[in-house]
């Protein structure tokens, strides 16, 4: 299935962006005592508002949705709240079978703060937020802390993006879509998204 663009001149008015944990939490029938398991599948749900849109972009939403048909498309999504930047550098994946919140890396502009907390990458078509800030070694290397964690392991060399960080999203159910229109003048829409693997 090929994974659709969002419209590059089409921004929402507002949206809510948040990680949905896959951590669950088992209490035991006896004490009380409870015991708390991450597993890997944290998600980034998102809810895009899209008021007053004018026909010519009510329209390009309308055929992306009716393309996306429901959960079964994707569709590349960025948080409109948090631009990227021009990496310093050309930052790659420097190991293969990498897992977990940390990620190797080389090919940074050497000795200066790289990515602060709050930013985003993509990696691996993962949309990953960085945990604290960054500085690269000497020799141009930095570990980034990231969650979630990887989902899978990255190719050794893979880029890593970070001046339009993304990610693969899908409708969060079959029901979205539904634009609010004012016959010939406007639209407004919201629609929820939820990262997709």
């Amino acid at each position: 299935m090929a994974v659709l663009e969002w419209p590059a001149d089409i921004c929402p008015s507002s949206l809510t962006w948040r990680p949905e944990s896959n951590a669950k939490t088992f209490r035991s029938p006896f004490n009380g005592a409870s015991q708390t398991v991450r597993f890997p599948g944290t998600r980034w749900v998102c809810a895009l508002t899209f008021n007053n849109l004018s026909d010519d972009k009510s329209r390009r939403i309308d055929a992306l949705i009716a393309s996306l048909d429901g959960e079964y498309g994707r569709v590349k999504i960025r948080d409109w709240g948090r631009e990227g930047h021009k990496p310093a550098g050309t930052p790659l994946v420097s190991d293969a079978n990498q897992t977990g919140t940390m990620l190797m890396t080389k090919g940074w502009t050497a000795g200066v703060v790289v990515l602060r907390a709050g930013d985003y990458i993509t990696v691996n078509d993962e949309l990953k937020m960085v945990t604290a800030d960054v500085t690269s070694a000497a020799g141009g290397t930095a570990v980034i802390p990231i969650a979630p964690m990887l989902r899978s392991s990255p190719a050794a060399n893979a880029r890593i993006e970070v001046l339009a960080p993304y990610g693969i999203f899908k409708l969060k159910d079959n029901q979205q879509g539904t634009g609010n229109r004012v016959p010939g003048v406007f639209t407004s829409y919201t629609l929820e998204f939820e990262e997709a693997f």
